[in-house]
């Protein structure tokens, strides 16, 4: 059975209720994976829009709620070559929307941010982001 670490579980518990749900949902059917962001304050979600890693200012963000509506996670082990890494953050994703799709949750992907399946259609990707909202929302 897989296991979060302290840093990840930690990191999930800043989410809200359906985003740890899915989370843990998708560790124990999918794939061995980890956290790498909830919650995002102010100072970081500062920085990374200034570093071209966000495309909102604070408070913007799904992951600037609290409870955080968005996650950043990885595959553990992360894989060497980017073209693997790449097709495991796709898998992932692709099957957590589907698992989300169980309990009435929207889930959005970095990699296909307007969900239709076209992923060369988007000027910024963040493959490593899902955020997650209620049915219409």
């Amino acid at each position: 059975m897989r296991t979060w670490s302290k840093g990840s579980a930690q990191r999930l518990s800043t989410c809200n209720d359906d985003v740890r749900w899915l989370m843990c949902t998708v560790r124990d059917e999918v794939a061995d994976i980890s956290i790498l962001t909830g919650h995002r304050g102010q100072a970081e979600q500062d920085q990374k829009f200034a570093e071209g890693k966000s495309q909102v200012k604070w408070p913007n963000g799904k992951h600037n709620t609290y409870p955080s509506n968005a996650v950043d996670f990885q595959p553990y082990p992360v894989p060497e070559k980017k073209e693997k890494l790449w097709a495991a953050l796709a898998y992932i994703a692709g099957r957590a929307i589907e698992i989300g799709k169980r309990r009435g949750l929207r889930v959005r992907w970095g990699g296909d941010w307007n969900g239709n399946g076209d992923l060369t259609d988007q000027t910024f990707d963040d493959l490593y982001h899902l955020e997650v909202t209620k049915g219409d929302d």
